[in-house]
């Protein structure tokens, strides 16, 4: 599937005969109608076979169907979750745009309500997983009436077989080869208003429903590549002669495997944790989702990346599955927003509600007094404030770290005294707190050079490096001008 691009054309039908498609769609529609925890167990799974395979699965059931399930009228839902459920019919949603990517404010894709009750969609969306693959797409954008009066924005389920649709081109990307990121276009595209999700100038509502979730689906896959990465890497440890006698034997590498597995187990905490709430019935709050975000994706990228080291030449060996693994899950710090980004926000957030750090360690009994006194001083920054723009942009980013940090501290401290390596996790959080919180003591006060010296300064390479054109002879895919329908 890596090599050329595509995914085996048998998968879709062999997951459809194991439900996969319709992970958590209600039974009276055709799916499995699974609770959250067994979702999120075979969305481990697949992030332990292949990345594209998770994505894949994770997409159709976390970013597409959600907006159809709780959005879309009865009669679109009647109508279209059987399809997606058997898997006849992939799904997912298009925000990103060429000018904006997690930003959904950012849009510019324009719906125009008709007269007939109709609306005319026109626009881009760029960097859309399975876009080119699904029959039903929930498309966002902002809503106008007809006379040009802003309404808000607004979400729309369609299908692309819909005149005005367009898919391509397809985007060459480092990893994750086998799901294409493709560019979708809209041209009067015409679309009934019975397709609409939910409410006019509900569509943000609508898209938060898939976005939240696809953040917490990156915990559960990354779980999985963890999990993998770690297992390959120790079978090498164990037989791997050295020097000293065997790679495992050597306590360096006691303390890296040590570390990676006390960060697997941390993550799994956190996914567990915010799980059980979820089949209780129970909304999380809305920052653990992008703590679980952030760590996920961060922490499985240095493990993968741990991996890779420990294999030494192997590592690095396209045909090794942890080489393989460091190219896809790249994209995981990025997707559904890049951490710097995200972090920013979370800490942002926690400026805006003072009380954040104690709602979220209130929900987690059992947190030792060290733990509780180190998030103490993490709260702390809350109250500060920066003395310019850019110093409150750096201080948002330590608040966002801090709060990670003080979630995984205070999960971890209550589990503790499960077994010998959830101490070790509990103490290992403990450490990262600590460590972080003597860094923000440095970040906060940290003076950056002006942007001008900042940027004359970079500008200066080019008299080192010169200058670099990126042009190279490409493909040609489009279709011949002597072969398209003479024009009379």
């Amino acid at each position: 599937m890596d090599s050329r691009r595509s995914a085996d054309p048998c998968i879709v039908p062999d997951f459809a005969s194991h439900g996969l498609w319709g992970l958590q769609v209600p039974r009276k529609y055709g799916g499995l109608e699974l609770s959250y925890r067994d979702t999120f167990r075979i969305m481990e799974q697949l992030g332990a076979i292949d990345c594209n395979l998770f994505v894949m699965v994770a997409v159709h059931n976390m970013v597409g169907i959600p907006p159809i399930a709780h959005h879309a009228t009865e009669d679109v839902r009647s109508q279209i979750l059987p399809l997606l459920a058997r898997g006849q019919s992939l799904t997912t949603s298009a925000a990103s745009e060429p000018g904006m990517g997690s930003d959904l404010r950012g849009m510019t894709t324009r719906a125009v309500r008709q007269s007939d009750g109709t609306y005319l969609l026109n626009g881009m969306k760029r960097w859309i997983s399975l876009g080119g693959s699904s029959r039903f797409l929930n498309i966002f954008a902002r809503l106008y009436a007809e006379d040009g009066t802003p309404q808000g924005f607004t979400g729309f389920t369609i299908d692309s077989h819909t005149p005005g649709f367009t898919v391509g081109p397809e985007v060459r990307t480092l990893g994750l080869r086998a799901v294409p990121q493709v560019t979708l276009t809209f041209e009067d595209m015409r679309v009934p208003a019975v397709w609409r999700l939910g409410a006019e100038g509900d569509g943000l509502i609508a898209a938060n429903s898939a976005f939240m979730l696809s953040r917490l689906v990156i915990g559960a896959g990354s779980i999985g590549a963890m999990k993998r990465s770690l297992e390959v890497a120790s079978r090498y440890a164990r037989q791997r002669p050295v020097a000293t006698g065997l790679l495992i034997d050597n306590g360096r590498t006691q303390q890296i495997l040590t570390e990676a597995a006390a960060a697997t187990l941390t993550v799994e905490l956190l996914m567990d944790h915010i799980t059980t709430m979820l089949d209780q019935g129970q909304q999380p709050h809305e920052l653990l989702y992008f703590v679980t975000k952030i760590m996920s994706s961060e922490e499985l990228f240095t493990v993968v990346d741990r991996a890779v080291q420990m294999l030494g030449g192997r590592g690095f060996l396209d045909t090794n599955i942890v080489g393989q693994f460091y190219r896809d899950y790249r994209l995981m710090r990025i997707f559904e927003g890049a951490t710097e980004v995200v972090t920013l926000y979370t800490g942002l957030k926690v400026t805006r509600s003072p009380n954040t750090f104690q709602d979220l360690l209130a929900a987690i009994p059992g947190v030792s007094r060290e733990v509780v006194s180190l998030i103490s001083e993490a709260e702390e920054y809350v109250a500060r404030r920066g003395a310019t723009e850019q110093a409150e942009h750096i201080r948002y980013n330590v608040l966002g770290d801090l709060l990670c940090w003080s979630v995984l501290a205070a999960l971890t401290s209550a589990a503790e005294g499960r077994s010998e390596m959830h101490g070790v996790a509990a103490e290992w959080c403990a450490h990262r707190l600590r460590r972080r919180l003597m860094e923000a003591r440095r970040d906060v006060r940290l003076d950056l050079p002006s942007k001008e010296a900042l940027l004359q300064h970079i500008a200066g390479y080019e008299a080192d490096i010169g200058d670099t054109d990126q042009r190279r002879a490409g493909e040609e895919h489009g279709l011949d001008p002597l072969l398209h329908r003479p024009v009379r």
